[in-house]
Parts: C-alpha cells; sequence; structure tokens
C-alpha cells in the first residue's frame, strides 16, 4: 500500500475507530500499542478459549459475545477480509450505505476498551482512549502473569491469559 495513502487511510480509521487505531503497510487494521492483527487474533482466541479462522472470525465472534449490534457486525463485514485487511473495492462499492453505518461503527472502539475494563477487568478502569486501555491491559497482564511487559512474553502464556479471561467467559456464557 502506498504510505500517502496508509496514512490518510490509519487517519480516518483512527476518527472512527479511536485513538491508535490504524492501517498497517498491508492495508490491515492494526489495534493501538503493537497489537497487530496476528496478536489481536491470538489474544482473542485465548479470552474466547476458542481456536478461530482467522482474524476476522475471531473478532465477529468476540464483537456478537461483547453485544456488537448486528448491523455495525454487518457493515464491518462488508469491509474487512478474513486477514483484517481493508476491502477498498467495497468500500468504493457502497460509500453511502457504509456512511449510514458510521453511528454503528463508533459503538465498536467504545465497547472494545469496556470489554478490556469491565469485562476482562485487566484495563484499569480510569483509561479513557482504546489505546490508554490496551496498553493497561497489555501492563496488567503481565503483571498478573509475572513475564514481561510485551504483547510477544503475555502471549507466551496462554494457559495464564486463558485464566485471565475465564471469570468473563463464564459471566457471558
Amino acid at each position: 500500500m502506498n504510505e500517502v495513502v496508509r496514512r490518510l487511510v490509519s487517519k480516518v480509521v483512527e476518527r472512527f475507530a479511536g485513538s491508535g487505531v490504524e492501517v498497517d503497510p498491508s492495508g490491515r487494521i492494526r489495534l493501538p500499542d503493537g497489537l497487530d492483527t496476528e496478536r489481536m487474533h491470538r489474544f482473542i482466541e485465548l479470552c474466547l478459549s476458542k481456536k478461530m479462522d482467522s482474524p476476522k472470525a475471531a473478532l465477529d465472534a468476540l464483537f456478537e459475545r461483547v453485544g456488537i449490534a448486528p448491523a455495525a457486525l454487518a457493515a464491518l463485514d462488508q469491509i474487512i477480509g478474513e486477514k483484517g485487511e481493508l476491502d477498498f473495492v467495497a468500500i468504493a462499492r457502497s460509500p453511502l450505505r457504509l456512511s449510514r453505518a458510521v453511528p454503528r461503527f463508533l459503538e465498536i472502539p467504545t465497547r472494545f476498551r469496556s470489554f478490556l475494563i469491565e469485562d476482562l477487568e485487566l484495563a484499569d478502569p480510569g483509561c479513557v482512549t482504546l489505546e490508554d486501555a490496551v496498553v493497561s491491559t497489555r501492563h496488567r497482564a503481565a503483571e498478573k502473569i509475572g513475564c514481561e511487559a510485551s504483547w510477544e512474553a503475555i502471549l507466551a502464556h496462554p494457559v495464564e491469559v486463558e485464566a485471565l479471561a475465564r471469570a468473563w467467559r463464564e459471566r457471558s456464557a
């Protein structure tokens, strides 16, 4: 992806998705704090304690479980591919329909932040932005697991990450 286009698209995505969300050079959505598509996919699998075929399947499963509106999920399905990449052709094909879905898109980062703070109880309750909540989750998860505060180190402890999400899984089942 052209760097100028990537930066422009990242700015638009960040306005709708929240602080720190951007598009990587491959056109894939990247969450704040280095939580790229592969790490996000693995983190969600561990939180749900369920193997997922793709980053998109993981996001869909999590978003459905945390109560994202079906209309928002349907709109998201239209523009995000299996590997978490933006489908620019689909975006260009139906900009009006997607613009109507913008209010629904706006609930996703807010709900994901709430998932980290309230559901998993990993992020500090004072986190205002999604970026703050992701960073706080990384630090608190590492502290609870007893490892380095990096996503690689945290995800290298799958049993412990699954245990951190167990109470939420049981409450939301």
